[in-house]
C-alpha cells in the first residue's frame, strides 16, 4: 500500500509542475528529468516519478522516443482535439449551471466580468488572463457536478491558452467581452439553450484564435 507521506510529495510534485507548466515558467518542449525534480524538491525519486506520471497521463508532459519527458508543446491538431472535448463538456456543465447556479454565484461572475472589462480598458494582459479564469471557474462551478467541474479544468489549464490571451488585438478584446456578457446573460435568464449556444461560440471564438496566433 501507498504511505501517505508518498502520495502527498506525489501530489506536490504534481501540483507545483503544472503551475510552472501552466504560468509558462516551465516552457514547451523544456526536458523534465526526474532525478533533478526530487533534487530541488528534498523528495525521494519514487514520488517524483509518480508525480511526472501524473502529468504524462494529463497531457502536460510528452514521452520522447529516448524515454525522456519534456513539456508538451501542443500541435494545431492536438490543439483542436482539446477544444472540441471542452466544447462537449462546457456545454453540458453550462446547462446544469442555468439549473442550479445561485443569485451570489451570478453576481460574483458579474463581479468579475465588470474587472474583466477594466483589464481590457487598461490592456493589462496578465491581469485579463487571471479574471478571464475567475469568470469562467466561478460560472462552470456553479454546475454542481464536481467531477465535470474537475474535468473541465484540466482541460483547461494549459499554457498555450496564457500565449494567446498576451497576443490579443483590440478587437479579439472586445470580441471576448461580448461573448462573456453574452453567457451572463443567458445564466441570468436560466436560458439553458441559449446559454450552451453562447458557450459555444465563444469556445470557437477561442480555437480560431488559438491556431491564428499559435
Amino acid at each position: 500500500m501507498i504511505s501517505q507521506q508518498r502520495r502527498n510529495c506525489a501530489d506536490e510534485v504534481f501540483n507545483r509542475l503544472r503551475q510552472a507548466i501552466i504560468s509558462g515558467e516551465l516552457r514547451p518542449n523544456q526536458r523534465v528529468v526526474e532525478s533533478a525534480i526530487a533534487q530541488k524538491l528534498g523528495i525521494s525519486r519514487t514520488p517524483a516519478r509518480e508525480g511526472l506520471k501524473q502529468l504524462e497521463m494529463k497531457g502536460y508532459l510528452s514521452r520522447l522516443p529516448t524515454g525522456g519527458l519534456i513539456v508538451t508543446d501542443h500541435s494545431p491538431g492536438q490543439i483542436r482535439n482539446l477544444y472540441e472535448i471542452r466544447e462537449a463538456m462546457e456545454t453540458m456543465a453550462i446547462r446544469l449551471v442555468c439549473q442550479r447556479v445561485t443569485e451570489e454565484q451570478i453576481n460574483t461572475a458579474k463581479e468579475y466580468h465588470a474587472r474583466l472589462l477594466e483589464t481590457i480598458r487598461n490592456r493589462d494582459g496578465d491581469q485579463f488572463i487571471e479574471f478571464n479564469s475567475a469568470f469562467h471557474t466561478g460560472l462552470l462551478a456553479a454546475c454542481g457536478n464536481d467531477q465535470l467541474f474537475s474535468l473541465i479544468q484540466s482541460f483547461r489549464d494549459q499554457y498555450f491558452d496564457r500565449r494567446i490571451a498576451r497576443v490579443f488585438t483590440a478587437r479579439d478584446w472586445r470580441v471576448m467581452s461580448t461573448e462573456h456578457a453574452g453567457i451572463l446573460e443567458a445564466v441570468q435568464e436560466r436560458n439553458a439553450r441559449r446559454a450552451e449556444k453562447a458557450v459555444r461560440r465563444h469556445l470557437r471564438t477561442a480555437l480560431r484564435l488559438a491556431l491564428e496566433r499559435l
